[in-house]
């Protein structure tokens, strides 16, 4: 039981201090304790948010790459790429979406001009907010 508690501590914190005093084990009948102390060194999971412009081949790039982090929200304005070019625009699209389906992600159109990207660990509600 005391290797369980144990192993569960150091996941949690990264580290773990045993004292034994067999004083107050043999008046308590307790095997040993266990000291859980927090680690500075552990990194906070961040999430950031990124507004892009979708202009050519290369802002596709970016994006994916920001995608395959998996901790990025991304809100991309592809107007520029729809006025100069509807082929490379649908394309883009769709290997933004293969991406998303590959990376546990997800794209959601808002609006005209404007897509959503986010990680899988997200949800969008799509229930309008009651007054």
């Amino acid at each position: 039981m005391f290797d369980k508690i144990k192993k569960f501590a150091e996941k949690l914190t990264g580290t773990t201090k045993i004292s034994y005093d067999e004083d107050y084990n043999e008046k308590n009948d307790i095997e040993e304790l266990v000291e859980v102390k927090p680690s500075a060194e552990k990194e906070k999971f961040k999430v950031y948010i990124k507004y892009l412009q979708i202009e050519d081949a290369n802002d596709t790039k970016k994006i994916l790459d920001y995608i395959r982090e998996g901790n990025y929200i991304i809100l991309a304005n592809y107007k520029k790429l729809k006025e100069k070019d509807a082929v490379e625009l649908k394309r883009s699209i769709d290997k933004i979406k293969k991406t998303c389906e590959a990376a546990n992600s997800d794209i959601v159109g808002l609006e005209e001009n404007f897509v959503l990207i986010y990680p899988g660990f997200a949800t969008i509600s799509k229930e309008e907010i009651s007054k």
